[in-house]
Formats: structure tokens, C-alpha cells, sequence
């Protein structure tokens, strides 16, 4: 939030400024300030001030923020501190931006649930804020070592409350613990039609309540399966997403195989039908047009069934 300092407010060092010595003439004022500590000096503002550069003159703002302060306000610490500046026009002014360290969110989370832990929670828990974008900036000249303070667990509600500290900065917090479940999820994108492998896959905790049903819960019921829809990263997997690999797809060139009087006949057909291991589909003899329908007992393979007459007659 951009505040602006007006002639009100306290000018530090302007006692002093009453009675030194003029500086050199030119200061020149420096429109973006950067600073690291809780104070402004002469110098931080004008270039070209001569010994008078360490005098203070404002309080920072606050870590990661920043405030302008406009002509008037600069005109009066110019003339009080004997800086020989004047303002190019009525909308001189500078904007003063102090630096800080970021624990985001995530820390922010750790923290909470190590010491929720403590006072009993669910180790594997999870935890949400009410607001998910809360995070703390530290100024750069203080610890930025993270802790918690008057934290409040209900634990039959299942909520708590407490105060983040780190250095002199404080946040106050409020969420709720859910109950979570392991389940596996994909590692990386993976494409339609495509099998999944063991390294494609690894464990995750999820919240239950947000668990669809039919969500596979087992790392083995994927493995092998072929994707029937592309699926993400990091997401749990719906049974519906699955599908057995394609052994044979329609349209295919296949082999029909039947066993007749302890031989084994073999002929080429085209598949009428998409099938998995062990699904019944329906080709057509290529050579006599005859359709026929059997198992589909490997890839790109039908073993055909009698039915009446033999199924590979010419």
C-alpha cells in the first residue's frame, strides 16, 4: 500500500540540520531508493550530500513494502538538513522501497503442522489456511528462523489457531486439519494409449474428502494398464481413466489360430473388433471372407472357436 509523507510528519535530524555547514551544491535526488534497514539517511535520498549522507530522516517501511514521499515533504528535509536541492516541479517526488526475505507459504505449513504434531495432531494430517496465499516478509537485517507462537488446537473440531513469528515480524494464522490417504499418482504426463510403468508412478497423500469414488488406491492396479485418456501429474487416477492394453486393434491384420483334431490351423484375417487379453472379437478370413470370432490370446492374435462347421474352411 503507497502512502505519502507530508510536511507533518517528524523530519529526524533536523536539529541537527540547523546549525552544520551547507553540503556541496547539486544534490541530486535519487527518484527509487533501495534500503535494507529501518531507517532512511540524507544519503539514501540525494546523491552528491557530502558528509551529511548518514543523517536519518525517516523510519523504513515495512519489510517488502514501500511508500512516497512527495515535494513538500522532500523540499522541507532539504531545507532543514541545508541541502542545496529544489524540486524540478510539483510532482518531484520518491519512492522508498525497503528489501526483505519471503518464508512463503509452504514454510509457513511445515512450521504449523511440527507443532500441531506436538500437541497431538495427526502426523499425516493435512492442513489448509483459510487464506492460501498468506506469507511473511522478514527484514534482511534479522533472523528469518521461523516459529510458532499461542497456538490453539481444537482438536474435536479439528481447527487451530496460532501467531507466526520470525524476527520482529508476526502473522496471525487460522485453518483446519484434514484427514489424508496415500494413493498413487503419475509421475509425469502421460498419453493416451500409452502403458504404465512402475517408474511412471509414485505415492502422494491426499485429503479423503476430496477422494472421488473409484479412485484406484493401489500402485499395482495401474501398473500395466494402458491409459484410455491422457493422464496428469501429481493427479489421482479414476478406474474409469484405465483400460487393459490393446492386443488388437480394429481393422488390424491378425493371426487366426484354431486347434482341430490335435493339429493347429493357421490363417491371416482382419479384425472386425477392438480387444484386450481375453476379449472375444470378431475377424474376417481374409482368403474366404468368412467371419469368424474367438480370444484374443496375444497381440495382434485370435484363437478361433468352432461353431458348427470349421471356422477356417475355405
Amino acid at each position: 500500500m503507497i502512502k505519502r509523507f507530508v510536511l507533518s510528519f517528524v523530519v529526524l535530524g533536523a536539529v541537527l540540520g540547523a546549525s552544520a555547514p551547507a553540503a556541496a551544491a547539486g544534490a541530486l535526488l535519487r527518484a527509487h531508493v533501495l534500503v535494507d534497514g529501518p531507517t532512511v539517511t540524507l544519503g539514501d535520498l540525494f546523491d552528491n550530500v557530502g558528509d551529511r549522507a548518514n543523517i536519518q530522516v525517516l523510519h523504513a517501511p515495512p519489510p517488502g513494502t514501500h511508500i512516497t514521499v512527495d515535494t513538500d515533504w522532500l523540499t522541507h528535509v532539504a531545507l532543514v538538513n541545508n541541502v542545496m536541492w529544489k524540486p524540478r516541479d510539483l510532482f518531484d517526488e520518491a519512492v522508498i522501497e525497503r528489501t526483505g526475505l519471503t518464508i512463503g507459504h509452504d514454510q509457513l505449513l511445515t512450521a504449523l503442522q511440527a507443532a500441531l504434531v506436538e500437541r497431538g495432531a495427526p502426523a499425516d494430517a493435512g492442513i489448509e489456511l483459510e487464506s492460501r496465499t498468506q506469507q511473511m516478509i522478514v527484514a534482511t537485517d534479522q533472523s528469518a528462523q521461523l516459529s510458532v507462537r499461542d497456538l490453539f488446537y481444537d482438536r474435536p473440531g479439528n481447527r487451530f489457531s496460532a501467531t507466526m513469528v520470525a524476527g520482529e515480524s508476526k502473522l496471525m494464522v487460522a485453518g483446519k486439519l484434514y484427514p489424508t490417504i496415500e494413493v498413487p499418482v503419475p509421475t509425469h504426463a502421460i498419453p493416451r494409449g500409452e502403458i504404465v510403468m512402475a517408474q511412471d508412478i509414485s505415492m502422494a497423500r491426499i485429503r479423503q474428502d476430496q477422494l472421488r469414488q473409484g479412485t484406484i488406491l493401489d500402485a499395482g492396479a495401474l501398473v500395466g494398464m494402458a491409459a484410455k485418456v491422457a493422464l496428469r501429474p501429481s493427479l489421482p487416477v479414476p478406474e474409469a481413466d484405465l483400460q487393459r492394453p490393446v492386443a488388437v486393434a480394429r481393422g488390424a491384420l491378425v493371426t487366426l489360430v484354431l486347434n482341430y483334431n490335435g493339429m493347429e490351423l493357421i490363417a491371416q484375417g482382419r479384425a472386425i473388433d477392438q480387444g484386450s487379453l481375453g476379449d472375444s472379437v470378431r475377424a474376417t478370413n481374409t482368403h474366404s471372407n468368412i467371419t469368424v470370432e474367438g480370444i484374443v490370446d496375444g497381440t495382434n492374435r485370435v484363437r478361433v472357436q468352432l461353431n458348427g462347421r470349421i471356422a477356417l474352411a475355405n
